[in-house]
């Protein structure tokens, strides 16, 4: 690659997008690379921005932005030959933690630059990738609660500071799931299914897990009361997970109708998930000497 030739995708909705863009161009030439920056607000001028870039034969593209924006990115990039870079520019920068990528803007760009490329895993939900997780319950009516100035100033705080004031009026669900271990009827407040180590921040989904693994993590927090559900939550954060069983396939059915979803942060509504791991679909720029079975 070229000096000229990198593309730098920022998403200006990000935490710390809008004040971010000189600061990641200046990493990356510190560390060796310049850039072309490309701000966007939206995700269809960044879908056209990551085509253009894979027809092109870019080699990889760096993308710096929260959890969203990198999940949309993979969408695009994920069984081609272009690898992703990452700058975590978001609140959680779940993704990042999982790919062994530095918080930090000046170590996470010499990581693109002087990094390695790997093949991790995806997860695709109804044929969508998604990097971290997929979740139904509580979890996804505190995203939809969340506004992005209240993120941008508490940072990972506004999620308990918004799942107080969810959590006593959420209801249980009522949910099918079926894989080839046979099937599960469920009632509770919180389904789980995750694709790397990290689902929530610095929160792990399971012991063992990781975005090399081939596997998705099943974890159901809970059987339908409220003292149930925090039982579990406390027992997952100390390291203990509600963890059911892992798969490569599932099937997710609501009983009553359409309920409250989360893909990697994104909240919309439905009634039937079609999950899959499609392992080593996406490539990745990681840290030299990165094992993504073992982080």
């Amino acid at each position: 690659m070229t000096p000229g030739d990198l593309k730098l995708l920022v998403n200006a909705n990000s935490r710390r997008g809008r004040v971010s863009v000189g600061p990641a161009v200046g990493a990356l030439a510190a560390a060796g690379l310049r850039v072309t920056a490309l701000v966007v607000t939206d995700s269809r001028a960044a879908e056209d921005l990551l085509r253009a870039e894979v027809e092109r034969g870019a080699p990889w593209v760096v993308v710096g932005g929260g959890d969203g924006t990198l999940s949309h990115a993979a969408n695009l990039l994920a069984g081609t030959n272009t690898a992703l870079g990452v700058l975590p520019l978001g609140t959680g920068n779940t993704f990042a933690r999982s790919v062994g990528v530095p918080l930090d803007l000046a170590r996470a760009a010499r990581v693109v630059a002087q990094g390695q490329t790997t093949a991790v895993d995806v997860g695709r939900v109804n044929g969508r990738v998604f990097l971290n997780s997929v979740a139904l319950g509580l979890s996804a009516q505190i995203a939809r609660s969340l506004d992005g100035d209240l993120k941008r100033r508490l940072g990972l705080l506004a999620w308990p500071a918004v799942g107080a004031r969810v959590l006593w009026r959420h209801r249980a669900l009522d949910l099918t799931l079926t894989s080839a271990g046979g099937t599960l009827r469920l009632h509770t407040h919180q389904l789980l299914v995750a694709n790397g180590r990290y689902v929530a921040g610095p929160l792990r989904a399971a012991p063992g897990a990781s975005v090399a693994d081939r596997q998705l993590d099943v974890l159901v927090f809970g059987k339908g009361r409220l003292v149930s559900l925090l039982r579990a939550g406390i027992g997952w954060t100390l390291g203990d997970p509600a963890l059911r069983f892992s798969t490569d396939e599932l099937s997710v059915r609501t009983r009553r109708g359409q309920e409250w979803m989360s893909v990697d942060g994104e909240v919309t509504l439905g009634t039937a998930l079609q999950l899959r791991v499609q392992a080593g679909a996406l490539r990745v720029r990681v840290p030299r000497g990165f094992d993504a079975s073992r982080v």
